[in-house]
This record gives C-alpha cells, sequence and structure tokens, in this order.
C-alpha cells in the first residue's frame, strides 16, 4: 500500500501509545504516513482552474498563460474558482464497551479510536479541511464545530485526550440528533464498536445520508472479540450493564463465532446497501492502513 516495512512498524497502535501525547502520536503517524507514500493522493483544497479568457489590460499578468500565448500568439488569463473544503465531523464512541481489551498489554478500543481520531484531524487539517468532534455514549457529550486553524487542532486534541469511557450507549437515537443539528453537507466519521441496535444504529446512518451527507464508519473491533480465544469457565461481565455471566468457553465458541461473524456482515452488507464506507479497524493493525483507506475514500467522495 506504499509505506515501508519502516514506517509500519513505526505505526504500530501499541508502540505508539506509549508516547502518551496525542498530539505527538497524530503527528508521528500522519508525517510517517505521509513520508511513506510513494505517490501522493493528497487533493489540494485552495484553488482549481476553470476556464481561459482573452486578457485585459489591468489583469494580473501573472495569470497568462503562455503555454497558449506560444500556440496561438493571443495572451490570455487563467481564471480559477475556489473549492469549497471540506467540512468533516469525526463522532466519536465513548461507551464503555469502547474500553474492551482482548489481552493485558493490548490497547483498548477506546484508545485506538481516540488515537484514529487524532490521526484524522491532522491529516485534514493539513488539507485546509474543517474538521469537527462530537463525542458520544447515551447522549451527546461534547460538540465542537468544524474549523480549520491549528489552533483549533489542538483544541480538538485536548477534548479527545480528555475523554472518559461512560457507561451505556444509544448509538441510532444519538445519530438522529446529530443528524438534526448539522445542516450543511459534510463528512460524517462515525468511529465506535457499535455495540447496539444494529438496526436503531443503520436507521440514525440513514439519516446522515437523507440529508446527503457522506458517510465513512470505522468499526472498532479488538482480535478477540472475533476469535473468542478464551478456555475454560470464565465469568463474563457487561461493561456497559455489570451483569455477570458465567460460561463455559469452549461449550460456546463456535456458536459466539458465528453470532459474532453475522454481527459483522450485517454492517458490511447494510452499509453497503445505503452507499456508506464501511471500514473494519482491528485494534491490533497499524494506523497507516486506515489512513490510507480513508485516503481512497475522500478521493473518492470528494
Amino acid at each position: 500500500m506504499g509505506t515501508t516495512e519502516k514506517s509500519s512498524k513505526i505505526l504500530d497502535p501499541k508502540i505508539l501509545t506509549r508516547f502518551g501525547n496525542l498530539s505527538l502520536i497524530a503527528k508521528t503517524i500522519v508525517e510517517g504516513f505521509i513520508s511513506g507514500l510513494h505517490r501522493s493522493i493528497h487533493k489540494g483544497s485552495s484553488i482549481e482552474f476553470a476556464e481561459h479568457r482573452q486578457y485585459v489590460v489591468g489583469d494580473d499578468p501573472k495569470y497568462l498563460d503562455w503555454k497558449v500565448y506560444g500556440r496561438t500568439d493571443r495572451l490570455y488569463i487563467r481564471e480559477f474558482r475556489e473549492e469549497t473544503n471540506l467540512k468533516a465531523y469525526i463522532l466519536l464512541d465513548t461507551s464503555n464497551s469502547m474500553n474492551y481489551s482482548g489481552q493485558k498489554d493490548a490497547i483498548t478500543k477506546f484508545i485506538y479510536a481516540k488515537c484514529l481520531a487524532g490521526c484524522l484531524s491532522y491529516l485534514m487539517m493539513k488539507q485546509n479541511d474543517s474538521t469537527g468532534l462530537v463525542a458520544f455514549d447515551s447522549g451527546i457529550k461534547n460538540f465542537i464545530k468544524p474549523s480549520s486553524t491549528r489552533s483549533h487542532f489542538h483544541f480538538l486534541i485536548e477534548n479527545i485526550e480528555n475523554l472518559e469511557p461512560g457507561k451505556d450507549t444509544n448509538i441510532g437515537e444519538t445519530l438522529h440528533k446529530i443528524a438534526g443539528i448539522i445542516k450543511r453537507r459534510s463528512l460524517i466519521i462515525l468511529i465506535s464498536d457499535l455495540f447496539d441496535d444494529k438496526e436503531a444504529v443503520m436507521s440514525g446512518l440513514a439519516h446522515f445520508r437523507y440529508k446527503h451527507h457522506e458517510i465513512i464508519v470505522f468499526h472498532i473491533i479488538d482480535r478477540a472479540e472475533i476469535e473468542f480465544p478464551f478456555e475454560g469457565f470464565k465469568d463474563f461481565i457487561d461493561m456497559e450493564t455489570d451483569e455477570r455471566i458465567p460460561v463455559d468457553s469452549q461449550a460456546i465458541r463456535k456458536e459466539y463465532r458465528n453470532i459474532f461473524t453475522q454481527f459483522l456482515y450485517f454492517y458490511q452488507k447494510a452499509c453497503s446497501e445505503r452507499s456508506i464506507d464501511y471500514v473494519r479497524a482491528i485494534t491490533q493493525t497499524p494506523f497507516d492502513y486506515f489512513l490510507y483507506n480513508f485516503l481512497q475514500l475522500r478521493s473518492r467522495l470528494f
């Protein structure tokens, strides 16, 4: 995908989170990723060529097209139109299920999600795109309107760093509320484990599509949630209700894996049917993979 082996190791989530400073993590990841690309797919966002028109006295000579003059022996001005900078909202799930880690020495889904949010914020700031943040669990906790300034980036990072996991979640209803607030067509980036009523979640996402927003879903999953590598009798605790359930891991492994596979397939299929871009983000995967996916999706959407 265009990055060197060295840069991929540098972007390893487990190593990076030892830095502690989210601003430094985001900068390290994005700068390392960009320097590793063989061919940048960054799209400029300042001006775009529109058309030629004949030169008249008083026009700025720096916009003269000398190639056209060489072919026609006539003076033409290159006219430009300003591009509309992208407005993006990062919707970050802070419910307590995001605080899960399958291994003691692994990072939680929540820390991974915060790092990914920081990386996307830094990347979009470098592209002069306006970025906002909405943190939520059972309701909206933070709502920061988009801006593209460096000071705004640091404000975003400070808010992301200070976020703590909440308790329960209500993704579907909260998405409907957010969709009602955001008026202008934007890029909506949902970062969540999507552990809630599936139909309600998709109804909330469909609300954004109805209002003509573009959507990218980063589905945050720990590998242990897919593989269920546990042995013997275990007490499993619902992280949002604290309900404790004793189970025989071996006895339920096959059924659990089937159910979880169906859970993942549902979201992948439902998003595809609604023209919503879906990217599964396993917490053991280096961040450059998701940055690459994001840039590919963005270059297609805008």
